[in-house]
C-alpha cells in the first residue's frame, strides 16, 4: 500500500532492517512484542490514559507509523494521536497471571500491524476487582526489551505526576532526526566498519556453527514457550559458586548452556548468540525504538577446562562483543551470503534480563511479564535475573524445528549443568558432559 507521505524522516539501520524483515517475510505478527504490567491496586484509569497520551506524543519514534513510496523506501511518519486505552472489567482478580496473560493475548499475537496506516501499539487496562493489569502490544519497530523500559519508567513519572496535580515531566526522549544524526557521526560509522571486519573474521576462525537441532525449517508460528524456576536453595548454591570463582550467576548460567549444548552436539567449539543493547551514545539510550542486536558468543573451551575457566572466558568474550555490537546482524549475514558462506552465524540465542526496580504508579507497586521479546527462528533462552529471588528461564522454540519432548530435555540438561557445576565447580567440562549425557540428577 503506498501513499502520500509529508514531513518524512529517514529510518536508522535498526529500524530498516525490521522494516525489510516485517515486509520481505509476509509474517509481520513475528515481529509483535508484548509485556502485561501487573499493578498491585487499582488505578485510575482516565490519568492513566492522560499519561499515556503524553509519553506518546513525547516521542516520534513511538507515535509514528512507516509509510514507503513506490520504489518500497519506507519512512518515519509522526502520527500523534494516542491510541485509547481499552478498559476490560474483570469479574475477579487474575489468579496466574503469567499463564492468563499468555493466553489473553496470545490472539492478538497472532494479527500483524499494518506498518504504514495504524498505530503501532495497543493496550488494554484488565480491571479485576483489588488490582488491575495493562496488557501492551507493540511492533517490535517501536520498542526493544531496554526501550519497554525508557516506555514504563516515563508512563509512570506522567501518572503520578497528574495524580499529584502536578506539571508533566519533560520526558526528553531522543527524537527520530537526533538519532540518525548521532548515528552519521565519523567515529560512529568508524566503529561500524570495525565492528564488520572482526566479526567475520570470528565466523571465519568458527567455521560451522551447532545448535541443539539440526532441522532448518523456517518459523511459521509464534514460539512455543516453556519456562522453569531454579528453587531457592538452588539458586543460593549457584549465587554461592559465583562468589567463589569471582564470576557472576549469569556467566554461570551461559557456561551451563554451552555444556548442554556440547552434550548434544560433542563440539567444543560453541557459538552462542548473544542480545545486545546495542546503545551507547547519549541519543540512543535515551531513545525506547528497536536498536537492540544479536550477536555471535564464540567460545572455544576446552576438555579440561572448569567452571571457572569458561565462565572467565564467557565475560572477555562478552566484553570484546560490546566493541562490536553496533554492526547489524542482519548485515553480517548479508557478507556471509555474498561469501558464499553459512548465514547460520550463531546456534541458541541467549536473553539476559537483569533484575531493575519497576516504577509505582501513585504508591502502587508493579511487576512486568515479557510475554513475547520478538521471534527465534530456533531457539531462544530468556534468562530472567531477578536479584535474590531464583532465575527464570523462558525455553522460546521454534515449533518447526523443536518437539516438546527435545525442549524438556534441553531445559533438564541446561538446569543440571548449573547446579552440578555450582557444587563441583572443579569438574572438568568433559567430565560434566559425560554427566549430561545421563539421566539429569537434578530434577526442578
Amino acid at each position: 500500500m503506498t501513499q502520500p507521505i509529508a514531513n518524512p524522516l529517514p529510518l536508522t539501520t535498526s529500524q530498516h532492517a525490521m522494516w525489510l524483515l516485517h515486509t520481505i517475510s509476509g509474517r509481520g505478527e513475528l515481529f509483535n512484542v508484548a509485556e502485561c504490567m501487573v499493578f498491585k491496586g487499582k488505578v485510575a484509569a482516565t490519568t492513566l490514559q492522560h499519561a499515556f497520551n503524553h509519553v506518546w506524543q513525547a516521542s516520534d519514534t513511538l507515535s509514528c507509523r512507516f509509510p514507503h513510496d513506490a520504489e518500497y523506501t519506507p519512512v518515519l511518519q509522526p502520527t500523534h494521536t494516542p491510541p485509547v486505552i481499552e478498559v476490560i472489567q474483570l469479574e475477579h482478580d487474575i489468579e496466574h497471571i503469567a499463564e492468563y496473560a499468555q493466553q489473553f493475548m496470545a490472539p492478538k499475537l497472532c494479527q500483524s500491524f499494518d506498518l504504514s496506516s495504524q498505530p503501532l501499539m495497543q493496550l488494554q487496562l484488565l480491571r479485576g476487582e483489588s488490582q488491575d493489569y495493562l496488557m501492551i502490544l507493540a511492533h517490535h519497530l517501536l520498542l526493544d526489551g531496554y526501550g519497554f523500559g525508557l516506555f514504563s519508567q516515563a508512563l509512570s513519572r506522567s501518572y503520578n505526576a497528574l495524580m499529584k496535580n502536578k506539571a508533566l515531566p519533560n520526558l526528553r526522549f531522543s527524537d527520530q532526526q537526533t538519532l540518525l544524526e548521532a548515528q552519521q557521526q565519523t567515529a560512529y560509522l568508524a566503529t561500524v566498519d570495525s565492528a564488520r571486519e572482526t566479526l567475520n573474521q570470528w565466523l571465519d576462525d568458527i567455521g560451522e556453527v551447532y545448535s541443539f537441532s539440526d532441522s532448518k525449517a523456517d518459523v511459521t508460528t509464534a514460539n512455543k514457550r516453556t519456562s522453569q524456576q531454579f528453587t531457592r536453595t538452588q539458586w543460593q548454591t549457584i549465587q554461592s559458586a559465583a562468589s567463589l570463582i569471582n564470576s557472576s550467576s549469569s556467566e554461570i548460567l551461559l557456561a551451563a548452556i554451552a555444556a548442554a549444548l556440547i552434550a548434544k552436539t560433542q563440539h567444543y567449539h560453541v557459538t552462542l548468540g548473544l542480545i545486545m543493547m546495542n546503545r551507547q551514545s547519549m541519543a540512543e539510550l535515551s531513545a525506547p525504538c528497536v536498536q537492540s542486536n544479536v550477536l555471535p558468543l564464540p567460545l572455544n573451551l576446552k576438555k579440561n577446562m572448569t567452571l571457572q575457566d569458561i565462565t572467565a572466558l564467557v565475560n572477555h568474550q562478552i566484553k570484546k562483543l560490546k566493541q562490536v555490537q553496533s554492526y547489524r546482524v542482519e548485515s553480517l549475514k548479508r557478507d556471509r551470503q555474498k561469501q558464499g558462506k553459512s548465514l547460520t552465524v550463531f546456534g541458541p540465542t541467549i536473553n539476559l534480563l537483569p533484575f531493575s526496580s519497576n516504577p509505582k504508579y501513585a504508591g502502587i507497586e508493579t511487576h512486568s511479564h515479557i510475554l513475547s521479546a520478538g521471534t527465534t527462528d530456533d531457539i531462544m533462552l530468556q534468562i530472567h535475573l531477578l536479584g535474590d529471588t531464583p532465575a527464570n528461564i523462558d525455553f522460546d522454540v521454534n515449533e518447526a524445528r523443536y518437539q516438546p519432548s527435545q525442549v524438556n530435555a534441553i531445559q533438564a540438561q541446561v538446569f543440571d549443568a548449573a547446579i552440578r557445576w555450582a557444587n563441583q565447580p572443579t569438574l572438568a567440562l568433559s567430565e560434566l558432559v559425560q554427566c549430561l549425557m545421563k539421566e539429569p540428577e537434578y530434577v526442578v
